[in-house]
């Protein structure tokens, strides 16, 4: 599987989000790039359609190793999703204002087809993550 962070952080990258994201459904297309300094794991996704419209995103597995879901066959189909290599992983991270108070959104995951670069959040079935998962106690 190619690294995703290496991939993404070369360039900004235009993902489209064909649906829209869920609380935001005017905002389609969107600009990922590096954020932080050289070597952090996390980027900015930023609606070019409402520059408002910003998130910080970081790989899952950056905090948590052992994350993994099922995408189901409907969202896997429309984003022409056929190997898991297809597709780039990034969850919403959530700052507080101390950074040991910083989340990450575990069960709605945004997909990204590596190719196509169309996306969409994933909301998935409630499970051992967490829509609030601490970041903090992750990496430690």
């Amino acid at each position: 599987m190619i690294d995703a962070k290496e991939e993404l952080r070369t360039d900004t990258v235009e993902i489209t989000f064909p649906a829209g994201l869920p609380g935001f459904p005017h905002a389609h297309r969107f600009q990922l790039t590096a954020w932080g300094p050289e070597g952090t794991p996390f980027s900015m996704l930023t609606s070019s359609d409402d520059p408002e419209v910003g998130f910080v995103v970081v790989e899952p597995w950056v905090f948590y190793p052992d994350y993994e879901f099922d995408l189901d066959t409907g969202t896997s189909e429309r984003l022409g999703l056929n190997e898991p290599g297809d597709s780039i992983v990034l969850c919403v991270v959530t700052l507080g204002e101390n950074p040991e108070n910083a989340t990450v959104n575990l069960l709605g995951p945004v997909v990204i087809n590596r190719f196509s670069r169309e996306a969409c959040q994933a909301v998935l079935e409630p499970s051992t993550f967490d829509v609030r998962a601490p970041l903090a106690r992750a990496s430690a």
